[in-house]
């Protein structure tokens, strides 16, 4: 095994002494060369003018920091001809010109930085017994400047992966460039242009396949710059961007799946109460709950909506654009963009219920309840014993629901009226998961649900079985079945937004079939997408592009 030694160019330095304190060790060193080089002329030079101390700090060693003193020399320089009188000697493989750090230290400190960061990496530089500033730490790591492509030669990785990533979302954008085969990001660009990429592709000729997004920047950027690699469209974003149509088109058509949704859920509300136990002979009839105040804001701000709605819709028959309207009312244009494009007013999803620390205590609760223990407080001292750590209103909020009738079920039952209801009032991206969901993982009340759906508007269920058919030409790479795909699209859809993403795919033909067939997505790429959120984040959003670059192209 090679011994490491302590002292940094342990070969071109002599130790005249060492002085040990409780916190640091210090070495006096002197230069062993007889001769140096001037560094204008060349020649090299024995006669020395004078000296002087330079002192530098070097790793620590044994929880202590290390100090060198080295003594040296200045040296004048024979030659006539050359215009330095004298000149100091340098020690290259120690220290740099004009440096306090050895190298080795700056090697130390500089991925620290590059690591960690400024603040945090100068805490933890400190901890290790090398003291140092976080603007000194970010300093360092701006010199040091990355071998772009990770290591990579200089054509280029031979498999490309290429997305874009936010400097701040929905206003300044840049691209991120991957190897697929090793891995690793190869560099980062300060924008998302076609221009930008074609003239990174051009410095790099060996890429030969190259993943990307639907983006028409990215596609002509690699058109111009690599025309020899061939493309290939990412197999999520092509089934994403069929969701995302489909969930435009139920969302523009929901007055006429909304109200089937909610006889279907009229159907399934009266099963649950025709189950529930009658009420006992003398029990109270359930009364109208005054609205809350978060009920009667929820309705204020529905009105407010509705208002709006009724405004884009006036100012659309008087010939507007979509940007007037926005301007003239205040919106934003993708707001004035779904309500021009609904032929009703948008309801608002009901959120469905989630889990909460309550949830394990209910059927305790429930026997508790029908036993005769009407007192909240009381019911919130018993399963505090059984290891309930939530606040007494948590209970009393619970209970004073079953308070509407005296029957125990009575809770199951409103509990069982709320599910039915946030089903009546879906949103058009849940239906669309709902849709596409595996039946097996659906519950009995989603399953009436879309038996009610797929009986009364049977053109839903064949654009749902179209989407289920493109997931199977991506999943089992059927790339002959694309075409037959696409041409029953156009045919056999109602929603022109899905006849439109089949007509898309004709031009991004080559690129979507080589999708298929090749095993490359950009799945790893959206995977180093997330480590640079996670780098920036760490930077608290304030690091510059250089920065930001320098971190995200360390290799690991």
């Amino acid at each position: 095994m090679a011994s490491v030694p302590l002292l940094p160019g342990a070969a071109a330095l002599a130790i005249e002494g060492i002085r040990i304190a409780p916190d640091a060790v210090r070495f006096t060193l002197r230069p062993t060369a007889a001769r140096q080089a001037c560094p204008t002329c060349g020649r090299y030079s024995a006669q020395v003018h004078s000296h002087y101390i330079r002192l530098l700090r070097d790793l620590p060693a044994h929880g202590r920091c290390l100090e060198l003193q080295i003594r040296v020399r200045r040296f004048r320089c024979t030659s006539s001809a050359c215009p330095r009188q004298t000149f100091v000697e340098q020690i290259p493989v120690v220290m740099a010109r004009h440096a306090r750090k050895t190298r080795r230290l700056i090697d130390a400190l500089r991925n620290i930085g590059l690591r960690v960061g400024g603040e945090a990496g100068a805490r933890l530089a400190t901890q290790l017994c090398m003291p140092v500033g976080a603007d000194t730490l970010l300093r360092l790591t701006r010199r040091n400047e990355p071998a772009v492509g990770g290591g990579a030669s200089e054509s280029g990785p031979r498999v490309l992966g290429v997305d874009d990533w936010a400097f701040h979302r929905g206003q300044r954008y840049g691209t991120i460039l991957c190897d697929l085969e090793a891995h690793r990001p190869v560099d980062l660009l300060p924008d998302r242009s076609a221009e930008t990429l074609a003239a990174w592709l051009r410095g790099h000729r060996g890429v030969q396949l190259i993943s990307r997004d639907r983006a028409s920047d990215y596609a002509k950027g690699v058109a111009v710059g690599a025309p020899q690699a061939r493309q290939i469209a990412d197999r999520w974003h092509l089934l994403h961007n069929l969701v995302e149509g489909f969930q435009r088109a139920l969302d523009r058509q929901h007055a006429t799946w909304r109200p089937i949704a909610r006889l279907a859920v009229q159907g399934i509300d009266h099963n649950a109460t025709s189950t529930a136990e009658p009420l006992s002979e003398g029990s109270p009839a359930p009364v109208q709950a005054k609205p809350t105040r978060s009920q009667a804001l929820q309705g204020d701000r529905r009105s407010r909506r509705q208002q709006r709605y009724k405004a884009v819709k006036e100012l659309q028959a008087q010939g507007l654009s979509f940007r007037q309207i926005a301007c003239q009312l205040g919106l934003n244009r993708w707001t004035v963009r779904r309500y021009a494009g609904t032929t009703a007013f948008p309801e608002r999803a009901i959120r469905s219920p989630t889990p909460g620390p309550l949830d394990d205590y209910l059927d305790y609760l429930r026997q508790r309840w029908q036993e005769g223990c009407h007192n909240a407080a009381r019911l919130h001292r018993e399963i505090q014993q059984q290891g309930f750590t939530g606040s007494f209103y948590m209970v009393r909020r619970r209970v004073a629901a079953w308070r509407i009738v005296a029957d125990s079920s009575a809770g199951t039952t409103l509990t069982q009226s709320r599910a039915a209801a946030s089903l009546g009032r879906l949103s058009a991206r849940s239906l669309v998961w709902l849709l596409l969901k595996p039946e097996k993982a659906c519950t009995d009340q989603h399953k009436a649900l879309l038996v009610a759906l797929r009986t009364q508007w049977p053109e839903l269920a064949e654009n749902v079985t179209l989407i289920q058919e493109f997931r199977g030409v991506l999943r089992q790479r059927r790339v002959e079945d694309l075409e037959a795909w696409v041409e029953l699209a156009c045919l056999a859809s109602i929603f022109p937004e899905i006849k439109r993403f089949a007509g898309n795919l004709r031009q991004d033909w080559d690129a979507v079939c080589e999708a298929i067939r090749q095993p490359w997505s950009n799945g790893q790429v959206e995977g180093q997408v997330n480590r640079l959120k996670l780098i920036k984040r760490q930077m608290y959003g304030r690091a510059r592009f250089d920065l930001l670059r320098q971190r995200v192209l360390y290799a690991s």
